[in-house]
């Protein structure tokens, strides 16, 4: 039997790799210690919620995700945070980026030189960035429910 698999993301290539026999699949059953659940919030779009939602990030030393997946006026809405957040360091990512633009944006997020990133769905594609414990999601309408849980989940 042959079998091709195509797949960007890890968990439908696990799937497939142990549904065909290649590999075991393994689950875990408990969250790891101290793991807290995840808190959505869905709000209409509130200029002093987004402040608050910030500010209690970085208050506890940590860093924000900040999805807007329009890449033609990504930078407006970077110009607007900066208006209402002026002493957080905001950068922008996202695909349409040269490459080394969009890996020295990422390297200084990583490295915390950046609050916040205002960035695309880019972010989905397997980041791990332990300190970015909040996600915004603007226009959360417009994201597919695959997309929402892995953000979410992310």
């Amino acid at each position: 039997m042959d079998c091709l698999t195509l797949t960007a993301t890890p968990i439908p290539r696990t799937l497939q790799l142990s549904l065909t026999g290649i590999r075991d699949l393994s689950t875990i059953e408990t969250p790891p210690e101290d793991r807290q659940s995840i808190r959505t919030h869905i709000i209409p779009f509130d200029e002093a919620k987004i402040v608050e939602a910030v500010r209690r990030e970085l208050q506890r030393g940590g860093q924000v995700f900040f999805v807007h997946n329009r890449v033609h006026n990504i930078q407006s809405m970077a110009f607007f945070l900066k208006k209402i957040l002026p002493e957080v360091r905001i950068g922008v990512g996202h695909g349409q980026l040269p490459e080394r633009e969009l890996e020295k944006v990422m390297l200084q997020f990583v490295r915390r030189e950046l609050d916040l990133l205002v960035c695309t769905t880019i972010i989905e594609s397997g980041l791990d960035i332990p300190t970015a414990n909040t996600i915004i999601l603007n226009q959360a309408d417009r994201f597919g429910l695959a997309q929402m849980y892995q953000l979410r989940a992310g």
